[in-house]
């Protein structure tokens, strides 16, 4: 078959779509989907296709007081097409399916401007290999990735005259998320200085000028009030750089143009942490395409919105390159760059500049996807985003198997689950997220699967509790994986089952550290390096402790002997420290896997408070090492003593 220059948009769009959709369905097949995002929007999405709207398992009230948005609505219809087929996973196709759209008519618009077959193709090519279209995927499913893949079909059908399909697609747009009247505007804005000669077409932008105008005010002075309950108000705008609302945001920023203008690029928040977030963001961008638009300033309009929401936020999670908060810059950079390479004279510059903005976009997108070349590392979830890495290939447990247990659970069952796996169950009008039971009659978690609104602590409490309770039978597991079913026990005696019996307990008080005798929980080597933290400035038993201070904040790292043989382990350890929750107790099973706590159980009369950290050994097929070590978060000296390491396997 020949292929012609014609052919080559499609093969570059099944190409990406088949990407694409690969990386979105593998991270929900291998569970690295979340509860927030993809289990409130599942459940969301189950709701509304039934004609409710309900509390969603993690937020504090119902969808739309997450954000006002009608879009799940619309795919209401879809549910009742596809669902039976696709299951969990139909609301990352459709996902998909717009983002595919919005490349299709980004590359028709180009086209429309220009008939050089290096710009029609290299718009597409240009539009998937952007940074921020991969680390949107540690998002799931979002609304802001789905909602501005309206807009390049918006200005598609507004170029080509046909007014009335534009206005169904910006009422549907207006109402898809709550940000984007705000960004319609300035789109209007650039649209009129584009046509600043058509009277007519002037006349329309200003129209949609006031549409978004009118309904951006109502939106937050009348709708978004009209849906808020007692107790749960509109969280997403916080910006108290510039005021408590959008209009007192609005009135800072005329009364102090400087101010609000050096906020897009200094660190406004009181934690050097995030020094440099927004610079990195701007970096990435810049020499990803962005320096052409320096060419035609008028484009760099219509990202205003778009960006002040990012780097004026108070969340520095929101300003830089991880997740989906580039998404909307995304979206429009290539409409923006390919229009400015569209209106340059010469061919060859175009087709050297097209070659240039895409090799350079590529170049910056794997070099950012690794984690160690990113402003904030901790930021990037390279599991989910890095579809490269032979480590996006391997599933944190036996896939098959945990779905066999999923199988067990009826379609209606009231169900608690845990972070991972409540996103594949969450199509139904009973879901809590565990620890939160309520009158669940089926718990399933996995013992590595935390949820992030509880401390490590308190998660293991739970899964320990459910799993001794007699209240509860395992019906099955596939470890990490546990499947729980409640059964009525109001006729029986109450007896705890034992989960745990002890293989060994080893303890240390430090006072060993300078004889020749051994303790046996330090080899020779951690006896030394530990010496140089010994003190006998604040002992709790003995003469000794260790002292950790700001400038030596991490002690010696301490080896478990005879991992693979013990399924849950114990470290314990009497700290003294002046500020709240100063130490902290970090292990690691090799490079992947780390457990935290800085939660204690107990305090002595004396203040000295017990730090506890409990959890399950992982089983993987290449045995690490594993290790502990504590960690002074404060800044003044912590003293810790009688270190305990009690080692247990699952009872019988």
């Amino acid at each position: 078959m020949k292929i012609r220059n014609n052919h080559i948009p499609y093969l570059v769009l099944a190409l990406f779509g088949i990407l694409f959709l690969s990386i979105g369905i593998l991270n929900h097949y291998f569970f690295r989907t979340f509860t927030h995002d993809y289990g409130n929007y599942n459940f969301a999405f189950w709701d509304y296709s039934h004609f409710r709207l309900s509390p969603i398992p993690t937020f504090r009230g119902n969808f739309l007081q997450d954000h006002f948005s009608f879009t799940l609505m619309y795919f209401a219809p879809t549910y009742w097409l596809f669902n039976w087929l696709t299951g969990s996973y139909t609301l990352i196709i459709i996902q998909c399916s717009f983002i595919l759209i919005g490349a299709w008519y980004t590359y028709k618009l180009i086209k429309l401007k220009t008939n050089n077959i290096w710009l029609n193709t290299g718009v597409l090519i240009y539009y998937f290999v952007l940074l921020g279209r991969y680390t949107a995927f540690s998002s799931d499913v979002n609304l802001a990735i789905i909602s501005s893949c309206f807009i390049p079909i918006f200005i598609y059908y507004f170029e080509i005259r046909k007014y009335l399909v534009s206005l169904v697609i910006l009422i549907l747009s207006l109402l898809s998320r709550e940000n984007i009247p705000l960004w319609f505007i300035f789109i209007f804005i650039v649209l009129a200085i584009e046509h600043r000669k058509e009277s007519k077409v002037v006349l329309y932008c200003l129209a949609g000028i006031a549409i978004s105008t009118v309904y951006f005010i109502l939106l937050f002075k009348v709708f978004i009030p009209a849906i808020e309950t007692p107790g749960v108000k509109y969280a997403l705008f916080n910006y108290s750089a510039l005021g408590s609302s959008p209009g007192e945001a609005l009135l800072f920023s005329i009364k102090n143009p400087l101010e609000a203008f050096k906020l897009f690029f200094i660190n406004h928040l009181d934690n050097p942490a995030y020094d440099g977030v927004k610079t990195e963001f701007y970096w990435v961008y810049l020499i990803s395409g962005g320096f052409v638009l320096l060419t035609r300033p008028q484009y760099l309009i219509w990202f205003i919105p778009i960006v002040a929401q990012k780097v004026l936020n108070d969340l520095p999670s929101r300003w830089g390159i991880a997740t989906y908060y580039s998404i909307e810059v995304v979206t429009l950079l290539p409409l923006a760059v390919f229009l400015a390479l569209s209106s340059f004279k010469s061919k060859t510059i175009q087709n050297i500049l097209v070659v240039m903005v895409c090799l350079l976009s590529v170049t910056t997108t794997i070099y950012k996807l690794d984690k160690k070349n990113n402003q904030v590392p901790r930021l990037l979830n390279t599991a989910k985003v890095k579809f490269y890495d032979k480590q996006f290939f391997i599933p944190p447990f036996d896939v098959k198997e945990v779905n066999r247990l999923l199988k067990k659970i009826p379609p209606k069952a009231k169900v608690s689950a845990s972070n991972v796996l409540l996103p594949h169950i969450a199509q139904r009008q009973h879901i809590y997220f565990f620890p939160v039971v309520k009158d669940a009659e089926y718990l399933i978690f996995s013992v590595f699967d935390n949820n992030y609104l509880y401390p490590h602590s308190l998660n293991e409490e739970k899964r320990n509790e459910y799993l001794s309770d007699p209240n509860w039978d395992i019906i099955a597991k596939e470890f990490p994986v546990f499947l729980l079913k409640r059964k009525d026990l109001s006729n029986r005696p109450f007896k705890k089952k034992n989960l745990f019996a002890t293989i060994d307990s080893l303890s240390c008080s430090f006072e060993g550290l300078n004889s020749t005798e051994g303790d046996t929980l330090l080899s020779m080597k951690e006896k030394t390096e530990t010496k140089k933290y010994l003190s006998e400035e604040k002992p709790l038993s003995g003469l000794h402790s260790i002292k950790l201070t700001n400038k030596n904040k991490y002690s010696t790292r301490i080896y478990i002997d005879d991992i693979n043989r013990i399924n849950y382990l114990e470290i314990s350890a009497w700290y003294y420290g002046s500020e709240e929750k100063q130490l902290n107790i970090v292990a690691d099973y090799g490079k992947e896997v780390r457990f935290h706590s800085n939660v204690c159980d107990s305090i002595n009369p004396a203040g000295w408070k017990r730090l506890i950290l409990k959890f399950w050994v992982p089983k993987t097929q290449n045995k690490s090492d594993c290790s502990f070590y504590f960690v002074n978060s404060g800044t003044q000296p912590v003293y810790y003593d009688d270190l305990l390491v009690t080692k247990k396997e699952v009872g019988k």
